[in-house]
Formats: structure tokens, C-alpha cells, sequence
């Protein structure tokens, strides 16, 4: 120090001024200059502060001032001043991670109770739309019962049916629409986080480009305001990088969006083999990695969560509603005689026609394989989707709990298995290699309700006189039901009857209840799987087939059958029929009527939205806590800042009166010189 150069100095009127005199004019000064450049600082940081009070994602800044280094000085130490240390944020790790956590929960919360409620207000207005016009029907054909052979009345049945399939039609179409809109969300939803990465990656490019910590300050705020929004959509993860300021940023159950200074991308890619199931891949160069749905969270992963579990859900249960409708309706007209003493025709198109057994089955792009999905058994169909997987061995049914089944080879030759209802039929195999296998989609009641159109014109068509009639014995334990056979049964076999199964239920034994005398019949065996054709026999070596009677009845079980003669004038048994399907329990494994089905479906969509409703209530609760937990850390008050502008303000003007006093102590010793 100059004060170290100086000794004394000895003026013209003989005053003496030592070295000491001299540094301490110099301390002054340097204290006063530190003084003033860390008052400098804190009001910077003050006015920054109070600048971004309203700066979403900003974080308060606090100057950390320390004193400087002591310096030896005769017999003791002197303060030498201050100096700014660092400038950081207010900033709680833990804090911010809970934040992130419940910006994820509450919008996937909302998300989805956003979508539920327009489910619900779906089920409440277009899909009750169905369930009325199919009572509207019920109502018609208990009408035509009191006169059957009046064609106005018929025409009116005719309509009502028509547009019952209309109503299913239009709200297949609805659901169609809405789990449409839900995949161009998703598109869109997957351009903003393809932003938000390239923003990430380019805040870390500046944060690499930082000398320091100490001017990243705006840059950390920046980049946890872009994760707060990111995670919205899913769930996020930041790592912090050893040796970086650099942070990587993980989506999911670890798909890495952001590593360093590059960010990958997400799209909507065709779901394999059913391309309408749309699913999201995270693309990094030139390959692509699909995202499970189940674990990504956030807007994105309540999407997914309500399109693939209640809308397709909402789907198949409508379907399962019109198959059930069309079939029994179809089932009865063939068992009665119309107007004109003809075997009566289908009401609505067939449920099984090669069209629509070929499309319930999905298969991957390019496939030459043919499989064909039969409806055997409403009673036992179930909700949800197969996979059928095929190898060169053999073929194996998953079904929607992951059980197994393997296909055998049927008396065609064709590898073919029955299951919940379905015969499943694999016509042509693919070409496959040993070691390749080839996946396929059973949806067996998906395209139900759009596919049901009414197929009868002509209102003579319908069949009101049964020719069968077949009541269950309310001791029966099975699921079988007794139908009749398509072709009309001669006038002579006219009467009541019971069928029974023996006690090991593999033998049948018709009884003519007028003369109670056992009905010879050509074949006495049943199938527990297969059922059996009721044929009576008319010689020694003919039989004329009477009735079916369906796979899944019991040891035990029997009907009381009344069969008509082919024509009666004024017969109305099959319309008595037809209005009774209205509340019998012939769905879901004898649980649910048609109707049932639909109540059911309105039922959980309505429990789906009230657990939404509240679960959005709790996360709301969660978000506010956490937000506040971080702007009580964080957030700027304006009551302090600007108190610190006081007290820094004086402290600057103190620090320049002290550069005064020393500038005054220079001017008193060189004007003595």
C-alpha cells in the first residue's frame, strides 16, 4: 500500500504527518468504493425483484454479501470493507418438485373430468335416444299383439325398428367422433411438448455458455417455468447433470424429452394392427420407441387413459346392446310364421354375415390371412378386445385378463376355437416362417351398434304366430335357451312337450305331455359345447329337425315347448315373445336385458364423472398448497423489497459520505504539504 511507502513527512510550518495519517485517507476510500459498489448490487437486485413481481416462474434473488479480508495493521486488524459473494435464487428443490408432481395430477384430474362429463351429457341426451326408441318398439309389438293382422300397425313396428338401429347408428357415430377429437388433441398436445423440449435444449445451451452459476439466475427460473408447463402433459423428471448446468428432463416412466443440448420429439403413430388406435412414440434420430399410456400422466396420459377405457368401453357395450337386440329379434322371427304362412325372415341384417364376421377381426398391414368371428351365444359375450397370435405352429386366443387358449382343428380342417359366445375361425393362416409370429385384434362387438340397419321392408314380413314357444324350468341351473329350427315345422307336430337332461346332462329325453309318451328322437346326445339339433323321427331312417337347443345348459335341466301349428289365423305368440325380450335377462350371463346393458353403461360413466369431480377437488387442494408452499419460498413481496430500497438507498449515500470524508482528509493533508 502507498501508506506502507510513507514513513513521515515534515511540512513548512512543522507539523508532522506519519505514513498512518496517509493510509488511513486511503482505507477511507477503498471502503467507501466497496461500500458503494454492494449497495449498488443490492439496489440492482431490489429493483430486479420488484421488476418481476408479476413474471410467472420468477424466483426471488438474494445478494449474499460477506465482509473482506482483515488486514494487519500495527498491533491489530482493520476492516478493509464488503464485497458481493454471490446472487442467489430463493429457490427449494423439494419445494419445486412438488409443484411439477401436482401440476401433472390436477391437470390429468381435469383432463379427464373435462371428457367425462361430455361422456356423461352423451349417455344423458344421443345414446338415451336408443334405449327410447327401442322401448318405443316394445310398445309397438305389444300393440300389434292385439291385432296382428293389421298392416298399419305392422308398418308402425317396422318403423320403430328402423329407428332404433337409426339411433344406434347416430350414437356409435357420436363416440366414433369424440375418440376422433381425442386423437387430434393428442396430435396437438404433442406439438407444444415438441416446443417445449427444443425450448429446454436451447435454455441449456445458455446455461452451458454461463461462466457461472451467478448468471443463470433468470436462465434456472426460465427453464423450471418450461418443466412446470411440460408437466401438464406428463410426468416429468429433471437430472442434473455432474459437472453441467445442463439438466435432463425424462417423460414418463423414463423416456428421455431433453438430454444436454438435444431434445427428441413425440408423435401419433397408427396403432398395429388397428390403426384407429392411435399411440404416442418418442422419436430420437431414426428410430421410434412407443410410450405406454398407463405411464406417462398428464393431459396426454388422461387422453389415453379415457379413449382406450371408456370410450372404446362405451363402444363395445353399445354394440353388445344392438347385437343383442338384432339377434333375439332375428332369433324370434324365425321361429314364427308371417302373414302369409311363410317362415318367417330376419327383422334386422344378420349379425353373422361373412362381412361382419370378417371385420371383428383386425390384422396387421399386409396380412393374407382370413379369420372370420362368429356370434354363437349373446348371453356369454364380454366386453373388451382379443389378440390372436399366430406361429407357424399353431394359433393362441389372449383374452382381455391374459388367459390363454390354444385353437384346434375343426371338422373342416380349419383351426377354430369357441369362447365367452364367439366361434373364432382362422380360414386362411399367414405366411409366416418358424420364429415369426403375427398378432390380430379381435373386437367382437365394436362396430355392433354401427353396423345394425333394419333388413325387413315389407310389414307381412313380420312373424307374429310361434311356432315354438319354450319356457325354462325355474329349477334350472344352465344358461341354455331352446330356439326353433329355420325351416317350418309340420302341423302334426303341433303340441306340448318337455325336454329333459339326464343327470350326467349329456342325454336329452323329449316327453309328449298330452299322452306322455317319450318322442323317438334321431339323436338323443347333447353337447355341453356344441348343443344339439332336436330332430324327431318321422321313419325308420328319416327325422325332421324341431329345435336347437344351445350350448350351457346342466345336469338336470328342462323346458316346457309348446309348438303351433305353421299357420293361425290372428296367431300372435311370436309378438307376445318379442315385447317379453324387453325386460328378460338374456345379456351378461343372464344378469342384464338389452335395456340393463345401457343403464350399466350410463350407470359407470356416471360414477366415472362424480370420482373425476372430487378427485379434480383434491388435486385443486394439492396445486394451491404446493404453489403457495413455492411463492411463500420464492415469491417477491413488494413490502420488502421496497423497504430494502430505503435501507440500501442509505447505505449508498452513507458509503459516499465516507469517500467524502476521505477525499476531505487528501485535500487537508496536500493542502499542508
Amino acid at each position: 500500500m502507498l501508506a506502507a511507502a510513507l514513513s513521515q513527512h515534515v511540512v513548512g510550518n512543522g507539523l508532522i504527518f506519519s505514513g498512518e495519517q496517509w493510509a488511513m485517507a486511503l482505507d477511507l476510500m477503498q471502503i467507501g468504493v466497496s461500500g458503494l459498489r454492494t449497495s449498488q448490487k443490492q439496489l440492482d437486485v431490489a429493483s430486479h425483484n420488484i421488476t418481476n413481481v408479476n413474471t410467472p416462474g420468477y424466483s426471488r434473488q438474494v445478494v449474499e454479501q460477506k465482509t473482506d479480508d482483515a488486514q494487519w495493521n500495527g498491533n491489530s486488524y482493520y476492516g478493509t470493507g464488503a464485497y458481493i459473494d454471490n446472487v442467489s435464487r430463493a429457490y427449494d428443490q423439494f419445494a419445486a418438485r412438488e409443484l411439477t408432481l401436482s401440476t401433472t395430477q390436477l391437470e390429468e384430474a381435469n383432463v379427464k373430468q373435462q371428457h367425462l362429463t361430455m361422456l356423461d351429457d352423451f349417455t344423458s341426451k344421443s345414446a338415451v335416444n336408443s334405449v327410447n326408441s327401442m322401448n318405443d318398439f316394445y310398445h309397438s309389438v305389444r300393440s300389434l299383439a292385439d291385432t296382428p293382422n293389421d298392416l298399419g300397425s305392422r308398418q308402425t313396428v317396422l318403423e320403430h325398428a328402423n329407428q332404433a338401429a337409426a339411433n344406434l347408428n347416430n350414437a356409435h357415430e357420436i363416440l366414433t367422433n369424440i375418440r376422433t377429437d381425442v386423437n387430434q388433441q393428442l396430435s396437438v398436445s404433442l406439438e407444444r411438448v415438441n416446443a417445449l423440449g427444443q425450448e429446454l435444449a436451447a435454455v441449456n445451451t445458455s446455461l452451458q455458455q454461463q461462466s457461472s452459476r451467478d448468471g443463470s439466475n433468470d436462465l434456472f427460473d426460465q427453464q423450471r417455468t418450461l418443466i412446470n408447463e411440460l408437466a401438464k402433459y406428463t410426468q416429468v423428471t429433471v437430472l442434473a447433470d455432474k459437472g453441467s448446468l445442463a439438466h435432463t428432463v425424462i417423460i414418463g416412466s423414463g423416456d428421455t424429452l431433453v438430454s444436454g443440448v438435444s431434445a427428441s420429439q413425440l408423435k401419433v403413430v397408427d396403432g398395429d394392427p388397428d390403426i384407429a388406435n392411435k399411440q404416442i412414440a418418442l422419436v430420437n434420430g431414426n428410430s421410434s420407441k412407443p410410450i405406454k399410456s398407463d405411464t406417462i400422466g398428464g393431459s396426454l396420459g388422461a387422453m389415453l387413459t379415457v379413449r382406450d377405457d371408456v370410450i372404446d368401453k362405451s363402444l363395445d357395450q353399445l354394440g353388445q346392446m344392438a347385437i343383442g337386440f338384432a339377434s333375439q329379434m332375428n332369433q324370434l322371427q324365425k321361429q314364427g310364421v308371417d302373414l302369409e304362412g311363410k317362415q318367417g325372415q330376419d327383422l334386422f341384417n344378420d349379425v353373422n354375415s361373412a362381412n361382419a364376421m370378417s371385420q371383428r377381426a383386425l390384422k396387421p398391414f399386409g396380412s393374407q390371412s382370413d379369420i372370420s368371428v362368429k356370434i354363437e351365444d349373446i348371453n356369454q359375450l364380454k366386453i373388451g378386445d382379443y389378440q390372436l397370435v399366430s406361429e407357424v405352429a399353431g394359433h393362441t386366443l389372449i383374452d382381455q385378463q391374459g388367459n390363454k387358449t390354444q385353437l384346434t382343428v375343426n371338422a373342416n380342417g380349419k383351426f377354430s376355437t369357441k369362447i365367452d359366445g364367439l366361434e373364432i375361425t382362422v380360414n386362411t393362416p399367414p405366411t409366416l416362417i418358424a420364429g415369426e409370429t403375427e398378432t390380430a385384434v379381435i373386437q367382437p362387438l365394436r362396430r355392433g351398434a354401427a353396423d345394425i340397419s333394419l333388413a325387413m321392408t315389407d310389414p307381412r314380413g313380420l312373424a307374429g304366430h310361434s311356432q315354438l314357444m319354450a319356457t325354462a324350468t325355474e329349477s334350472n341351473t344352465g344358461l341354455a335357451t331352446i330356439a326353433k329350427v329355420s325351416t317350418a315345422v309340420p302341423d302334426n307336430f303341433a303340441g306340448r312337450y318337455q325336454l329333459q337332461l339326464n343327470a350326467a346332462g349329456d342325454q336329452i329325453t323329449v316327453t309328449d305331455l298330452k299322452t306322455n309318451a317319450t318322442v323317438e328322437l334321431a339323436d338323443n346326445s347333447y353337447s355341453a359345447v356344441n348343443g344339439a339339433t332336436v330332430a324327431f323321427k318321422t321313419g325308420t331312417t328319416t327325422s325332421t329337425p324341431v329345435m336347437t337347443l344351445s350350448a350351457g345348459a346342466q345336469a338336470n335341466d328342462s323346458f316346457e315347448i309348446e309348438l303351433g301349428a305353421q299357420s293361425a289365423q290372428g296367431g300372435n305368440g311370436n309378438f307376445l315373445a318379442m315385447q317379453q325380450v324387453q325386460h328378460q335377462k338374456t345379456m351378461a350371463e343372464g344378469k342384464s336385458s338389452v335395456i340393463d346393458l345401457f343403464e350399466g353403461l350410463a350407470t359407470d360413466i356416471g360414477m366415472l364423472k362424480k370420482n373425476a369431480d372430487k378427485s379434480s377437488e383434491i388435486n385443486q387442494l394439492d396445486f394451491d398448497s404446493a404453489s403457495e408452499r413455492v411463492s411463500n419460498l420464492s415469491g417477491v413481496n413488494l413490502d420488502e423489497e421496497a423497504a430494502n430500497l430505503m435501507k440500501f438507498q442509505q447505505s449508498y449515500m452513507a458509503s459516499s459520505r465516507i469517500m467524502s470524508v476521505a477525499k476531505e482528509t487528501f485535500d487537508t493533508l496536500m493542502r499542508a504539504v
